[in-house]
């Protein structure tokens, strides 16, 4: 086979394969089993079409005393829950609630904390309802960025990033802001 013939035999075999691609795409849109589903035939709340979402966590922390080795507390796991509210301070409207797990990844016992947290949002206000999912690396150092993998209701299939920002502690009490961008 000639060079001039593998070439057009290899162009033959694209345009084939985008013909075939764009005749899938045009069956699935006729019968409206597209990805992109129209707000008004999705069932549930109406879908959050912001591009920013803001919250506040509030942390309450007991005093356990934990037994710090060489290796510290690697591998320890935290389930959690928390209030989600709409302002800075604890006697704002609540917004919903945070729950998750963290997993201490730091190898060696340090100052510097090292997480893996992965969160559940429930958000519940007057206008959308659903969750947010949300994981990534959590250390001291402020703020964190973390991933949005997906959501419900009317955050249904959620992309983008966060920044999480420790904005409060004080003795027991941790406040967190969680500054959500959604890429559509």
């Amino acid at each position: 086979m000639t060079g001039r013939t593998a070439n057009m035999m290899i162009v033959a075999l694209v345009f084939g394969l985008l013909i075939h691609r764009a005749s899938q795409t045009a069956v699935a849109a006729g019968s409206g089993s597209s990805c992109n589903i129209n707000a008004a035939t999705s069932p549930g709340p109406p879908p959050f079409r912001e591009c920013r979402l803001q919250y506040y966590v509030q942390v309450f922390v007991g005093d356990p005393s934990l037994n710090q080795s060489f290796s510290g507390s690697f591998g320890h796991g935290e389930l959690f829950a928390f209030n989600a509210t709409e302002g800075p301070e604890q006697t704002s409207s609540r917004v919903g609630s945070v729950r998750g797990l963290t997993i201490d990844s730091a190898y060696k016992a340090s100052d510097i904390i090292d997480l893996i947290e992965i969160e559940l949002i429930s958000y519940d206000e007057e206008n959308y309802k659903g969750t947010i999912q949300i994981q990534g690396e959590i250390r001291a150092i402020s703020p964190n960025e973390v991933a949005i993998v997906g959501g419900t209701g009317s955050f249904r299939g959620a992309r983008g990033f966060g920044l999480i920002e420790r904005v409060l502690l004080d003795g027991p009490y941790r406040r967190f802001h969680h500054d959500l961008h959604f890429v559509y």
